[in-house]
C-alpha cells in the first residue's frame, strides 16, 4: 500500500484513478492523501471501454499499460482528445506485437505483446508517449531498452517520470540515445506529491500583472515551467526563492521579452497574456506543442487577445504580442482550462473582462476561481 500525500483532485486525476479502479487498483481517498493498492503488474480485464474524459496523459498512460491487460483496451474521451498524438504510441506497441485500431475510438489487444525488449519511440510530438512506456516497464520481468527518438526540449519533463519511478525503488538508466530500466515492479511507498508549478504560473503572472507579490509556498522541484520565474525577472519581477517557496514582486510596469518556451509550453499561455500589457512588443518561440493540446492554443491566444485589442502576430511557431487599445471583452475558453485561467488573470487590471464556460478550469484547478477571488477580484457567476 502506497501514501500519496498532497495528491491533486482534479477532473484529470478523478479520470485517472476510476480508469485504474476499473482495472483492479485498490484507491482510499482521505482529505489530505490518498491510499494506492498496487496490483504488481496483474490488472484485471476491463469490463468494457475506459472513460478519460480530456486527459491525453491518462489515455497514453493506459494505453502503455496494455500489453500488461488481459483482453482488449477501449478508450473513450471527449473535446480534442480524439485529436491528441496518439501514433508514435501506437508505433511503439505494434512493435511489440499489439493489434492496434486507430480509429477512434481507440482499441488495443496487447495480450500477446512483448513486454520486455528493446523498443523505440519517436517523442517529437509529446514527451508523454517516453514517459507512459518507462512507467509501464519496470513491471516486466527483464530489463527493457527503450530508444527516444527527438525528445530534445522536453527531456526534462520525463527526468520528473524517472524521479519519481526511482522514488518508488525502479531502476531506470539514461543512456545517450534512450533509457534501460530493469524489471521485477516498484516498491509501496509514502510520496509526497511537488508543488504543482504549472499552476504556479498563474499566481505568479498575477503578481507580475498587478505589481503586487504572491508567495508560492512548498518545493516546485525541478519542473520545466519554473522557467517563468526567470522570465518574469527579465520582465522587471523581483523572485526570490527559499526552502520554504518562491516569492514573486511585479514591477510598476513590465518590460516586454523575447523568449522560447519550447522546454515549457503550459507556462506559455499565461506568459503571451501578460505580455499583452508588457511596455512594447514581446516575441514568444517554441510553440508548436500548443498547436495539439485541449485546444490550438496558438490560435487562441491569438484570436483572444487580438479580441481584447492587443496587436499579436503568428509567424511560424512563434508569437509576437505588442499592447494595444484595451477593450471589453468576454473572452472564449475555447474549452481549455489553461486559456481560461490566464485571460482570467487580465480581470485583475483591465475593466469588463469575462470568460465563457468558467467550469473548464475543473480539468486541473477545480478551486481557481476561489482562489482568484481570494486576491481581492470580485468575481460574478453569470446565469
Amino acid at each position: 500500500m502506497s501514501t500519496l500525500v498532497g495528491a491533486l483532485d482534479s477532473e484529470d486525476t478523478r479520470r485517472a484513478r476510476d480508469c485504474l479502479a476499473a482495472i483492479g487498483v485498490g484507491f482510499e481517498i482521505e482529505t489530505d492523501h490518498w491510499l494506492v493498492a498496487g496490483v504488481d503488474g496483474n490488472f484485471e480485464a476491463p469490463v468494457g471501454p475506459l472513460d478519460v474524459g480530456e486527459s491525453g496523459l491518462t489515455a497514453r498512460f493506459l494505453l502503455a499499460l496494455s500489453p500488461w491487460l488481459p483482453g482488449q483496451l477501449e478508450l473513450l474521451g471527449k473535446g480534442r482528445l480524439p485529436e491528441r498524438p496518439m501514433d508514435s504510441l501506437f508505433d511503439n506497441l505494434e512493435q511489440r506485437g499489439a493489434t492496434v485500431a486507430r480509429s477512434y475510438p481507440w482499441r488495443v489487444d496487447a495480450t500477446d505483446a512483448a513486454r520486455s525488449g528493446r523498443f523505440s519511440v519517436d517523442a517529437s510530438t509529446t514527451s508523454q508517449v517516453v514517459s507512459a512506456l518507462l512507467l509501464a516497464a519496470p513491471l516486466a520481468s527483464d530489463q527493457t531498452t527503450l530508444m527516444v527518438d527527438s525528445l530534445h526540449s522536453s527531456a526534462r519533463y520525463v527526468s520528473l517520470t524517472t524521479d519519481v519511478m526511482r522514488r518508488f525503488g525502479a531502476e531506470v538508466v539514461a543512456t545517450g540515445d534512450g533509457y534501460q530500466v530493469g524489471g521485477g515492479g516498484y516498491q509501496a511507498t509514502r510520496f509526497l506529491v511537488p508543488v504543482d508549478a504549472s499552476s504556479a504560473v498563474y499566481p505568479a503572472c498575477a503578481a507580475a500583472l498587478t505589481g503586487g507579490t504572491i508567495e508560492i509556498l512548498g518545493d516546485l522541484g525541478q519542473h520545466p515551467d519554473r522557467k517563468i520565474f526567470e522570465v518574469l525577472e527579465e520582465m522587471g519581477c523581483t523572485v526570490t526563492s527559499s526552502d520554504g517557496g518562491t516569492t514573486v514582486t511585479g514591477p510598476a510596469s513590465l518590460s516586454p521579452v523575447s523568449v522560447d518556451m519550447s522546454a515549457a509550453p503550459d507556462a506559455a499561455v499565461a506568459l503571451a497574456v501578460i505580455c499583452a500589457r508588457a511596455g512594447g512588443r514581446s516575441r514568444i518561440s517554441g510553440l508548436h506543442s500548443l498547436r495539439l493540446k485541449e485546444s490550438d492554443r496558438l490560435a487562441a491566444l491569438h484570436s483572444e487577445l487580438t479580441r481584447f485589442g492587443s496587436q499579436v502576430v503568428i509567424e511560424g511557431d512563434s508569437l509576437e504580442i505588442a499592447p494595444g487599445s484595451e477593450l471589453d471583452v468576454e473572452f472564449d475558453s475555447h474549452n481549455d482550462h489553461r486559456i481560461a485561467m490566464s485571460l482570467a488573470l487580465l480581470g485583475l487590471v483591465a475593466p469588463g473582462i469575462s470568460v465563457d464556460d468558467p467550469d473548464v478550469v475543473n480539468k486541473t484547478w477545480p478551486t481557481y476561481w476561489e482562489w482568484l477571488g481570494s486576491t481581492g477580484a470580485i468575481l460574478t457567476k453569470s446565469e
